[in-house]
């Protein structure tokens, strides 16, 4: 339905032209953060098609004046983003406002947009007008209050990571599981394969990634869940380790060249025991240089200490490793700890990088994390890459290194150098 033909009494929410580079989004959210101390967002995502934002912001209009006072928060904002992506901002109406009541808005919402009931119109029928193909609105919302010592930066990147990302796995974890993750670092189950880091620029080689697989796969199929059920163990340590010693091992066997990037845990640098000390022996007895070692921070556990942290950082800066921040914008990583910390290298994770041509939304979040990151001089790392659109918009941006599976997938054997550099041509 276009905007002339909606009812005269329906006011359209007011579009925002600047949340084409998503400033006044991310201000608002922020403002919003800081004085409420929490906030909801509903995302409402177009699966394909071109289409008029003004139907879909009369749609959402409609649906508003329809629900009236049965939401029990209060939309401060209707927000578009490029022409697929909108944004609700909703505000505590009262003091009793939590994540209970944002997820009963977000329900009538969803409900509300998949069948206006009121005028026997299916929301896609507001729009499909302007194309011949199938359209559906998928509709996404998260709930967020302040963290203690957390910046609203961060908060809004946490937001936007859900919004964006897979739900979270549930957790609980049977005996027979137990069994099975004691049996893989007892025995050491565990294959490293690796995927290169490209210089974006010209495709040249600048190092590896050591990840690791589980040699037989079982009850526990993956190593994201292995990690997670030996860390309910109490052996996430362990695991860490066998999995390091394991990656450094093939990496002096097999020769493999460029900087080494090795998954760790904030718990290694707030340890106070022997364990900094195995890195160290192991390189010393494979006649590897720490200079070629780049710890990529992870979120496997949480920052308990941040003063004891940073003095571990600072330890092992001090023997010659580089610093790597994982998923940046989620967790500990927030910009605050970034500045901290001054990592050598930044990660912008999947989540980001998905589709980027496409979204006003990541292309703008992108960009400042860009900014942001060369004025502390860390280097970034685009991961995830699978589409030549998403490499394409990534080079135009400068953007120093990248790695994911449209480069190569990760494999035990490294692929030669030579076969990166084709892709580049």
């Amino acid at each position: 339905m276009p905007a002339s033909l909606l009812p005269n009494s329906i006011k359209i929410p007011l579009l925002e032209e600047s949340i084409d580079d998503c400033t006044h989004l991310f201000t608002t959210f922020k403002c919003t953060l800081e004085r409420y101390g929490q906030a909801g967002i509903v995302a409402i995502h177009l699966s394909h098609g071109e289409f008029l934002h003004e139907d879909l912001m009369g749609a959402v209009a409609l649906l508003l004046r329809k629900l009236g006072r049965r939401l029990f928060g209060r939309v401060a904002g209707t927000y578009r983003s490029g022409m697929r992506d909108f944004f609700l901002l909703l505000i505590p109406s009262g003091p009793a406002y939590d994540d209970r009541l944002f997820r009963r808005d977000l329900s009538l919402i969803q409900t509300g947009l998949a069948r206006l009931d009121g005028q026997g119109l299916m929301a896609r029928q507001i729009i499909s007008h302007v194309s011949d193909r199938e359209v559906s609105l998928k509709v996404e919302g998260v709930y967020l209050t302040g963290r203690i010592g957390e910046s609203s930066d961060n908060a809004l990147f946490r937001a936007f990571q859900e919004l964006f990302a897979a739900p979270v796995r549930p957790g609980g974890m049977a005996g027979a599981e137990q069994v099975a993750v004691e049996e893989i670092i007892g025995r050491g189950l565990i294959t490293p394969v690796y995927q290169p880091l490209v210089r974006l620029s010209d495709g040249a080689l600048h190092g590896y990634e050591a990840l690791s697989r589980i040699s037989r796969p079982g009850l526990i199929e993956n190593t994201e869940e292995l990690f997670s059920r030996a860390g309910e163990m109490g052996l996430a340590s362990s695991l860490e380790v066998l999995c390091r010693k394991k990656a450094l091992v093939n990496v002096r066997e097999l020769e493999i060249p460029g900087k080494i990037f090795l998954n760790v845990s904030p718990a290694l640098f707030q340890s106070r025991d022997h364990e900094r000390g195995i890195t160290a022996g192991l390189l010393e007895e494979l006649r590897i240089e720490r200079s070629r070692i780049v710890f990529e921070l992870t979120e496997r556990t949480i920052i308990d200490d941040y003063d004891l942290f940073l003095r571990g950082v600072a330890h092992y800066r001090e023997q010659g490793y580089s610093i790597a921040i994982d998923d940046l914008g989620s967790g500990y990583a927030g910009l605050q700890i970034l500045a901290r910390l001054e990592p050598e290298y930044v990660k912008l994770s999947r989540f980001l990088i998905a589709n980027i041509e496409l979204s006003p939304t990541r292309q703008a979040l992108v960009e400042s994390l860009v900014s942001f990151c060369n004025k502390t001089g860390a280097r970034v790392i685009a991961e995830g890459i699978e589409r030549p659109e998403e490499l394409a918009y990534l080079r135009s941006l400068g953007i120093h290194f990248g790695q994911g599976y449209l480069l190569a997938k990760p494999s035990p054997l490294p692929l030669p150098v030579a076969s990166l550099k084709d892709r580049f041509r």
